[in-house]
């Protein structure tokens, strides 16, 4: 998360950057693009008054009647002279900008010139055999404010401009030379606001000079300018461009002061280095920022989210491992307290709901057994005191006397012992009693058998009523069917210190699909002692009493045996 909002602060700062950066620079820009129109018009003020009176000599004027004349006649006089200079000098003094004027020379190339002079005694003489020395002055030369020179003939720098003569007949006769002083331009730029890095600089015709202070220097010969397409100017005259020099390369900005004539401001470096000074500053402190408030936010979503869910997690974790406990610490003043208080709810709930099952299933089974002390099979009682009579006919008291005392003893464990779980001694004894009977109603048919190997084994336990369903099936369906048999009980420890009961006779024994069949569906023995109790649910309560590991196995073989084991644990209190 605070990678995540760091990089989008350093996007939005980026961003930020870019724009102020292109907003300053357009602001810049603009500014500067003001100034030079400004100055620009001062100066191309100047520089038209200056072309207007080098046209007054040139073309259609009487000064340039005058010149013609003179430069074309043989027989010019003096005079003439005289009068095409007084003429020039009339010009000359109604000019706005003669002050600029470094010298004027007419010359028709041939011995004749005409000259005015504005510097006075600080120019050395211009004369028919130096006049050739001018910078540019031939007969075929065609100059407009093309370059800055050195006047041959004083100290000081001017900006030629050179134009031909015409006379009568459209012929050339001769050529007009101004020299104008380069305070024409630098004098304009005297109280012109100019950052300290920035560089002011005038193109006359294919050179660049440099201005410095009154000077105009060239530039430098690594000066390289291209095309600056990045922004554009507001004004359809103004154009921008890149210009290196010295190692360094800055937004020029050009306006036109007229044909070939070109004022040009490089924008300052400092301003835009400051801005990126401070973007590093703002970024820093804006990332500083950002990671603390992450940090902040991380923290407070940590405590007030991200560790509850998890203490809920585990609570939860812990409810499915069956801990049911009541958490406190769960329930906060929140949403997620609430979903707490719901978790602890819910875990009161499942207690409550367990108990009650529970309850309900022994409450149940409490009614089964009581039930089943009622559930006397009317057909057994008929058949015991069938057997009774008849004994008491064929033999003496004696007889009788015994299956009397083993069927009160069996009708007493019926009726007055609630208890669901007994010694297996006291199982035993009750078996004792219901073979009694069997024997009896059986005679000599059928005999038991009981191999206990230590008498401390019958301390365990075992539900009621589970071994006398085991020989009662034994002997209706095993023993009952083949006319006669014998069954043996053994009792026995096995591994893991728990007791094999095992009951096997040697009936007609039964195959695997009636097995299956017995263990999978409830079946009674019909007409036994207890006919809902099947063998089925002898294994069942096995089970349920304690648990999946122990019940009730069967093995047989088919006109053999079949044995049948009730695995016990050795150590189970009385419930």
């Amino acid at each position: 998360m605070t990678s995540f909002a760091l990089l989008i602060a350093i996007l939005l700062s980026f961003f930020s950057y870019e724009m102020i950066s292109f907003f300053q620079r357009k602001t810049a820009i603009q500014a500067t693009e003001f100034n030079l129109q400004l100055i620009s018009h001062v100066i191309d003020q100047d520089l038209t008054n200056l072309y207007a009176l080098a046209m007054i000599c040139s073309t259609n004027s009487s000064t340039n009647t005058l010149l013609a004349h003179y430069f074309e006649s043989p027989q010019a006089s003096a005079k003439d002279a005289v009068n095409a200079f007084a003429s020039m000098q009339e010009a000359f003094r109604v000019n706005p900008s003669n002050t600029y004027v470094r010298r004027l020379v007419v010359t028709d190339h041939q011995g004749k010139f005409i000259q005015l002079d504005n510097a006075g005694g600080l120019s050395s003489l211009l004369t028919v055999h130096n006049i050739d020395k001018l910078p540019g002055l031939h007969p075929d030369a065609t100059e407009e404010w093309g370059r800055v020179i050195r006047d041959p003939f004083s100290s000081t720098d001017g900006i030629p401009f050179i134009y031909p003569i015409y006379g009568t007949g459209a012929a050339r006769v001769g050529t007009i030379y101004l020299l104008a002083n380069t305070s024409v331009i630098t004098d304009k730029l005297k109280g012109y606001s100019l950052p300290g890095d920035s560089r002011l600089m005038l193109r006359l015709g294919e050179l660049n000079y440099g201005i410095n202070g009154g000077r105009m220097e060239p530039v430098s010969a690594d000066y390289k300018e291209k095309d600056y397409v990045k922004d554009s100017p507001t004004g359809i005259q103004t154009s921008l461009s890149l210009v290196e020099a010295a190692g360094q390369e800055r937004i020029a900005v050009s306006y036109p002061v007229r044909s070939g004539v070109t004022l040009k401001q490089t924008l300052s470096g400092n301003q835009l280095f400051q801005l990126f000074n401070s973007w590093i500053l703002i970024m820093i402190g804006v990332c500083f920022l950002v990671i603390a408030l992450s940090a902040i936010i991380t923290l407070y979503l940590t405590r007030t989210i991200s560790l509850p869910v998890e203490k809920l997690k585990k609570r939860i974790d812990k409810i499915s491992q069956g801990y049911f406990y009541v958490d406190k610490n769960i329930e906060w003043n929140s949403e997620l307290g609430d979903v707490g208080r719901g978790i602890n709810r819910l875990s009161q709930d499942i207690v409550v709901l367990m108990e009650s099952r529970v309850a309900d299933v022994q409450q149940k089974q409490e009614l089964e057994y009581r039930m089943l002390q009622y559930q006397i099979s009317p057909h057994f009682l008929y058949n015991t005191l069938n057997s009774v009579k008849w004994m008491a006919t064929i033999q003496n008291a004696t007889g009788i006397a015994e299956m009397v005392t083993s069927l009160s003893r069996l009708l007493r464990s019926i009726s007055k012992d609630i208890r669901k779980v007994v010694q297996l001694k006291d199982e035993l004894s009750l078996l004792e009693d219901y073979f009694i009977i069997q024997k009896y109603r059986y005679g000599s048919t059928i005999t038991i058998e009981q191999r206990i190997g230590d008498p401390n084994l019958l301390l365990a336990h075992i539900p009621r009523f589970s071994l006398q369903p085991l020989v009662e099936n034994a002997i209706f369906h095993g023993i009952e069917p083949k006319g006669r048999g014998h069954i043996v009980v053994t009792v026995e420890a096995c591994e893991e210190r728990d007791i094999r009961v095992t009951i096997e006779d040697n009936g007609i024994g039964m195959s695997n699909e009636q097995i299956s069949s017995i263990l999978s569906v409830e079946t009674g023995a019909g007409s036994g002692l207890l006919p809902s109790i099947g063998l089925r649910s002898v294994n069942e309560r096995l089970r349920l009493a304690f648990g999946d590991k122990y019940g009730l196995s069967i093995e047989s073989m088919q006109g053999h045996y079949t044995k049948m084991s009730l695995l016990l644990p050795a150590e189970m209190k009385a419930q």
